[in-house]
């Protein structure tokens, strides 16, 4: 069966069967942006299930360019993604803090010198995008050659594009939240009376749940 799905499904498959999307409508998960919701893909879970990670890491590798010069993780959640990642693709390794050191050099940027560098800023999760363009901004002032963001899954927010389209940046997702559910909807992990809270809350999260 899983041959026959497209690489947004298999992504979402593996998310779900090590079951890092999480449900709870009575008592809603709050995202570092605020937003309300009744749904979590915690990425970072399926770090601990080889077979599925090797899915999300082969996916990357499919969409990657192969003349990319540096993959870049964003700290600390697109720092585990990136180094399977350049070790797959034997390309140097860099990651962004999402501040600079404190204390010797300072710095923001560690790993391979990424200025006049064609980079791919690798990110776990895309809501607002805000998290993953402090990188691209740093990487940006560095004066990196050509960019683009890629996360393993989105919720599909125009307000992502619209904060990344203030960069200029391009950004793309392994699996999205539409992929998501419509696989979940043909199981019994989610209810249809969930399947549809879930579908609500994603055509207005920024008023979902506010009373």
């Amino acid at each position: 069966m899983s041959k026959n799905l497209s690489l947004e499904e298999r992504v979402a498959k593996a998310l779900f069967d090590v079951k890092a999307v999480k449900i709870n409508v009575n008592e809603p998960f709050t995202f570092a942006s605020g937003i309300k919701s009744p749904i979590y893909c915690d990425n970072r879970f399926v770090l601990g299930f080889s077979n599925e990670r090797d899915v999300i890491v082969d996916g990357f590798v499919q969409a990657i360019d192969n003349d990319v010069d540096v993959i870049v993780g964003v700290a600390t959640a697109g720092i585990p993604w990136s180094s399977f990642i350049a070790d797959r693709m034997k390309k140097p390794l860099a990651y962004v803090r999402n501040k600079p050191k404190d204390h010797g050099a300072g710095k923001q940027i560690e790993g391979a010198e990424v200025k006049g560098k064609k980079v791919v800023v690798i990110e776990d999760l895309i809501t607002t995008g805000k998290s993953s363009l402090i990188a691209v901004d740093v990487l940006q002032k560095e004066g990196v050659a050509d960019m683009e963001v890629k996360s393993i899954f989105t919720y599909g927010f125009d307000t992502a594009k619209e904060n990344y389209d203030k960069f200029n940046c391009k950004f793309s997702s392994l699996s999205n939240f539409s992929i998501l559910i419509n696989l979940l909807k043909n199981t019994d992990y989610l209810t249809k009376e969930e399947a549809e809270i879930a579908l609500e809350w994603s055509k207005s999260p920024n008023t979902w749940g506010v009373k």
